[in-house]
């Protein structure tokens, strides 16, 4: 099976499927929508906890700077899915590779479609930031979440996108 990188994604809880979705521009110029059920939503965040703790920590000064990256980087244009052939589907199983510079993670289904994102410590901690506002937004229970992510996302905004 192959997987597709993703360029860009913005997250949104879809309430009539009980599911988080990515709406995803691919490197290949072709879009993806790909669904989280609440189990596997949760499972991704202890083992991405666990990556991105697991990740260099350089003291208190690199937290000050991810910060800072972090918030002048708020949300840009969210990706708009034009396409009628998109294809869509529910994640069933993710895998994570370590690579030179930080972490690859391949969402699949298990039988045909596959994409990845790769990313450092501050992308990693990104995509929690948005898990964690997804999460909230469902009301699904954010006990998987560690204080260093609580104590510094903002739930305002309803949708969240990772460039």
């Amino acid at each position: 099976m192959q997987s597709n990188l993703l360029k860009t994604f913005t997250a949104n809880f879809d309430p009539e499927e009980d599911r988080i979705r990515l709406d995803c521009d691919l490197h290949i110029e072709e879009q993806a929508q790909i669904f989280f059920t609440q189990r596997l939503g949760r499972l991704f965040v202890i083992e991405l906890v666990k990556k991105v703790e697991e990740m260099s920590v350089d003291s208190f000064s690199d937290d000050l700077k991810t910060d800072e990256k972090l918030s002048s980087n708020e949300i840009q244009e969210p990706v708009s899915i034009s396409s009628k052939r998109i294809k869509t589907w529910l994640i069933k199983s993710i895998d994570f590779e370590n690579i030179e510079d930080g972490l690859r993670i391949i969402f699949k289904d298990n039988k045909l479609h596959a994409v990845h994102i790769e990313g450092d410590k501050l992308l990693l901690s990104s995509i929690l930031d948005v898990f964690f506002k997804m999460f909230y937004i469902a009301e699904w229970n954010t006990d998987c979440f560690p204080n260093w992510i609580i104590e510094k996302t903002n739930t305002k905004s309803q949708s969240a996108t990772i460039h």
